[in-house]
């Protein structure tokens, strides 16, 4: 098991994230509600949440709609994208009034924003103590998927490793995460994962616990989209609504030098069981949040509260 603490300091970069990389101006995308780099097609899928139809926005570098992904589904509340290894994920796990009794993942193999209508698969969720609102999924470089919840005492929930298509497969609570989670990725070797929150990117190390570094985002309104940019040299900060704008930033701290390396996954290279056991923990009201198989430790102060927003 790793010997994870709680870091009680870090760098904090205050002020504006970066520099605007693009304006999202296309009619048909409202909510930005999450991006996914794709390396392949050289385009960030985003979505449309709260009862949007069943289609994915291929955007290019500046921010033009290359194309779409169409399949015939009507999500409940989509809020999260994410692409790994030519398979492209939509997390219908939205639930503002936490009343759903399960949640699904979309995917698809080899996508393309061809505007065509593609057939897909999915896979159904349950939590184990209860309905949740999420906006978070990550996926390991080995496939396994996470969903990180958004409440003010979030949780790090984890699939299991082969999930079923048919019948409900039942999450595993696994630790805390930062308040108000609005989007998150895995980082450049998978040591670090980067989180979003309405004010912050937090930048995580899985291994040692510690918090790289924190940057304000506070300039980017209602932020909700989190991911690399298509070098992965950089991070995309997407703030939701019409003419949504795109900042780029540093990726902070050592993060921004890490080179990939798939023995460092945090989801795959030990249990996530025994990487992950502590239990919950609050001290003097600043949570212990939790990063993918490691801690995310989190300073008052860091996490900036919010009134959750309807939708």
């Amino acid at each position: 098991m790793l010997a994870l603490g709680l870091a009680t300091s870090f760098p904090l970069v205050a002020g504006a994230a970066g520099k605007t990389a693009f304006t999202i101006r296309d009619s048909r995308i409202t909510e930005n509600s999450g991006m996914a780099r794709d390396t392949t097609n050289k385009v960030y899928w985003t979505v449309n949440d709260s009862g949007a139809l069943g289609i994915v926005y291929g955007v290019d570098s500046s921010g033009k709609v290359k194309g779409t992904l169409r399949y015939n589904a009507f999500p409940v509340d989509a809020e999260a994208v994410a692409w790994r290894n030519d398979r492209l994920y939509v997390g219908d796990i939205g639930d503002n009034d936490a009343k759903r009794k399960t949640i699904r993942v979309y995917y698809f193999d080899d996508p393309k924003p061809d505007d065509e209508v593609r057939t897909y698969r999915a896979y159904d969720f349950r939590y184990p103590d209860g309905a949740h609102d999420a906006e978070t999924l990550l996926v390991t470089p080995a496939g396994v998927l996470y969903v990180a919840t958004k409440e003010a005492k979030g949780g790090l929930y984890r699939a299991p490793e082969k999930p079923s298509r048919d019948g409900v497969n039942k999450l595993t609570r696994i630790k805390d995460v930062p308040a108000t989670l609005t989007d998150g990725v895995i980082l450049p070797g998978g040591k670090e994962i980067a989180y979003l929150t309405y004010g912050k990117v937090l930048v995580v190390n899985g291994t040692s616990g510690q918090v790289v570094a924190s940057e304000d985002v506070t300039d980017v309104a209602q932020a909700e989209a989190l991911t690399l940019s298509l070098d992965g040299k950089s991070l995309l900060v997407g703030g939701e609504g019409k003419n949504a704008k795109v900042v780029s930033m540093p990726i902070p701290g050592a993060a921004a030098s890490a080179s990939p390396s798939a023995s460092s996954d945090p989801g795959s290279d030990e249990d996530p069981e025994d990487t992950a056991a502590t239990p919950v923990t609050r001290q003097r009201g600043t949570y212990l949040a939790v990063g993918l198989a490691g801690v995310v430790a989190v300073v008052a102060g860091v996490v900036v509260a919010l009134v959750r927003r309807p939708g």
